[in-house]
């Protein structure tokens, strides 16, 4: 199937590359030096981005920078090496930031977006091959990291044109996913522009929502606490695993209320708080979800989609530099310390970290003397970046993909009663047994059901009678991820029919 998007993952579609190939091929006519160059600097960067999704999905795949014809032999060539394709997206990168425009542009891609790409790309690839030893690849591992951080440092430099979004203070994070003019915000490298009065618009507040997806425990169980002026996991908390929904929001990294929905909130245009969705079984998000009633509804959001940020390049600094096992508290508190300045989070303190066991059982490939920096980095990765497309891409080249086997929700101390998930004192919800477990004064509450009519509905609880919710279909069909192949996308059927 064709997608028309640039993420066609999984899909051996090469129509987009054969444009920026037939651009390349022609733009030779422009007269105008200064404009060729921007535009090809534009085409090397669209390339770049065509291949590195490529590689992401399927490792290896042919390398092609001229323009085919229907009798060309290149059409029936076995695929490129990793190497070279990465070689190849690297070399892209560089002509695309030479030649690209210096000034800062948030909806065209730049110099600086090239940069960005850059980073994104080297760190993947870095870490790729550091943790994939099946490939063979660590010793090239590390000029990846340094590129990764080099073109970090480039764009952390630039002062004038970046920086950490800070208006609203303790809620500056959350704002920046709602707004509806990003085109003056400094952490913006590139955005999607979306516009009432063009009429072009959105669904991720709807998708989002409480509709399609919910959030994992293992998210929030990410985000630290608050305890004697220091940043602890969740997971050090005394009885941190069987806290209410409510509890869970005490004294949290405030990015916790800005992505998860808390306590009381009320959907914009509700009259009283909203009752979590329980049969999607996590914890409902409200990271880019406007604060607008009217944005609210299918097809009608235009809040700007940041697409490529600041935050992300100091997580990528900070990463690279801890997996090169150069890391120093100077480079900590230009990064991370600056985003948890932000959210009004004590620092990272390099000589202080411990290593946190829930990180370490998530990530037991992580080794070195910078062990506990590198857990401690991916930590805040997941938290400052929730929801905004990375995590699988994260899971990918750490090489951790039984991460992906069995998520699990919400917990729920008991069956067959109500609890309170809006902070004011009175039950809203409960999950019950079936139909039978309901007490007549629960009838008016909000009520979910583990069976119907002798049937099990579509969620579990972890422990039979209380525990996470699970979706009764991870216990049936359990999810197996299987090493290494999992880690690709397979070629289609019908590619092996034209090419063997």
């Amino acid at each position: 199937g064709k997608r028309s998007s640039t993420q066609s993952a999984g899909s051996w579609d090469w129509d987009n590359l054969r444009k920026i190939n037939i651009f390349l091929k022609y733009s030779v006519n422009c007269p105008d030096e200064t404009i060729r160059e921007k535009y090809n600097a534009m085409a090397y960067y669209l390339r770049a981005q065509f291949y590195y999704d490529k590689l992401k999905t399927f490792g290896g795949v042919p390398w092609y920078d001229t323009v085919l014809e229907d009798n060309s032999p290149e059409l029936y060539k076995p695929r490129d090496s990793r190497e070279l394709i990465a070689d190849k997206i690297l070399e892209d990168l560089d002509k695309a930031i030479k030649n690209g425009v210096e000034t800062k542009s948030l909806n065209e891609i730049t110099k600086w977006t090239a940069l960005a790409l850059k980073s994104r790309f080297c760190l993947f690839e870095g870490t790729f091959r550091k943790y994939h030893d099946e490939l063979e690849l660590q010793s090239s591992a590390d000029q990846f990291l340094e590129k990764a951080v080099n073109a970090c440092e480039k764009i952390m430099a630039n002062t004038t044109d970046f920086g950490i979004y800070t208006d609203g203070g303790i809620d500056a994070y959350g704002n920046m996913f709602i707004s509806n003019n990003l085109s003056k915000c400094k952490e913006i490298l590139l955005f999607k522009d979306f516009s009432y009065d063009l009429n072009i618009k959105h669904d991720v507040a709807m998708n989002v929502f409480s509709y399609n997806t919910d959030l994992s425990r293992s998210l929030m169980e990410s985000y630290l606490i608050k305890k004697d002026g220091k940043a602890v996991p969740f997971s050090s908390i005394d009885n941190y695993k069987t806290k209410t929904f409510m509890e869970t929001f005490e004294d949290r990294d405030p990015r916790y209320r800005q992505t998860f929905m808390y306590p009381g909130y009320i959907r914009p245009g509700d009259a009283k708080p909203f009752i979590p969705n329980l049969n999607l079984g996590g914890y409902t998000q409200i990271k880019f979800v406007p604060q607008d009633p009217q944005q609210n509804q299918w097809g009608c959001s235009y809040n700007d989609l940041p697409l490529m940020r600041l935050g992300e390049i100091l997580l990528i600094y900070a990463e690279a530099k801890a997996e090169l096992g150069t890391l120093t508290q100077a480079d900590l508190d230009k990064s991370i310390n600056q985003l948890r300045d932000r959210v009004g989070m004590p620092h990272m303190v390099l000589s202080e970290l411990t290593i946190d066991p829930t990180l370490e059982q998530q990530y037991p490939n992580v080794n070195g003397n910078l062990k506990n920096a590198i857990l401690e980095i991916r930590r805040e990765r997941r938290v400052e970046l929730a929801c905004e497309g990375f995590r699988k891409d994260d899971i990918l080249r750490w090489k951790v993909g039984k991460l992906l086997e069995m998520p699990q929700g919400v917990y729920i101390a008991e069956l067959n009663t109500v609890f309170d998930v809006t902070g004011d004192g009175v039950t809203d919800v409960g999950v019950f047994l079936n139909k039978e477990s309901v007490k007549p004064i629960y009838k008016k509450k909000v009520l979910y059901y583990l069976e119907e009519q002798g049937e099990k509905t579509s969620i579990s609880l972890s422990e039979g009678d209380h525990g996470y919710i699970i979706l009764t279909n991870d216990i049936t069909n359990p999810k197996k991820f299987i090493e290494p192949q999992y880690y690709y996308y397979p070629i289609p059927k019908t590619q092996f029919t034209y090419n063997p």
